[in-house]
């Protein structure tokens, strides 16, 4: 099977799982909130049995930061070995729906500063004498303007999560050299864990499988893999 036929399949799979986020929890959280009560009553009802001061309501908006870095670099879709990323992000949130006791959430991270890090291959002094490794690091600035979150319990201090989100990232060279590109898509999914210390406050400890790749965009496209784990501080509002 080819890597183009590999990262296809993978990029479909992405996919669903986004549409599955985006266009099923909505409907399922409005069910779930339909056929519990009717009116006002049940408004009173929840008002009533919010299960503490740390439940995310519809509309509510969240604004924080995040920051994190890749201590391993898998093969699933990309083809780089020995890849590390870091990434600093602003965050800003919205619930969308809620039910019972889910949250779902369209998010938008501001990326102003990201480092890939990867292996490159040089010719050696003198000419003839072969080629030398050395690391090559490269700065990039970003967006991931579309991205969705599902909060589990989310009436409850620690809420679990699922989330995937898309963007790209702007490096300045192109990558991995100049037969590459330096505008590159972005795309993750993964989940972890928001521990709300009070009413507007929550710490976000996560996990991300994050893929860097040009679209076959240039003459090359090696895809960066990354295993990104992050904290966070959020307010919301």
């Amino acid at each position: 099977m080819s890597l183009l036929t590999v990262t296809k399949k993978s990029a479909a799979f992405a996919f669903v799982v986004l549409g599955a986020l985006a266009l099923g929890a909505p409907a399922s959280l409005a069910q779930v909130g339909s056929g519990a009560k009717g009116g006002e009553g049940f408004e009173a009802s929840v008002a009533q049995n919010t299960g503490g001061p740390y439940g995310l309501e519809k509309k509510v908006n969240e604004f924080g930061v995040w920051g994190g870095g890749s201590f391993s670099s898998p093969t699933l879709i990309g083809k780089t070995e020995e890849t590390r990323l870091a990434v600093f992000a602003l965050r800003y949130a919205r619930v969308l729906a809620r039910g019972e006791s889910l949250a779902f959430k369209y998010t938008l991270d501001a990326v102003p500063v990201a480092r890939l890090s990867f292996p490159a291959f040089e010719p050696a002094a003198p000419p003839g004498a072969g080629v030398v490794e050395r690391r090559k690091t490269i700065t990039a600035a970003g967006l991931s303007p579309v991205g969705f979150q599902l909060n589990f319990r989310r009436r409850e201090r620690v809420q679990p999560f699922l989330q995937t989100s898309g963007g790209f990232l702007y490096f300045g060279e192109r990558i991995p050299d100049e037969r590459g590109a330096r505008f590159n898509f972005t795309g993750d999914f993964g989940g972890g864990v928001q521990w709300k210390t009070a009413q507007r406050r929550a710490w976000t400890f996560g996990y991300r499988y994050q893929h860097v790749s040009n679209g076959y965009r240039a003459q090359v496209n090696p895809g960066f893999d990354s295993n990104l784990f992050y904290v966070g501080f959020s307010i919301f509002r």
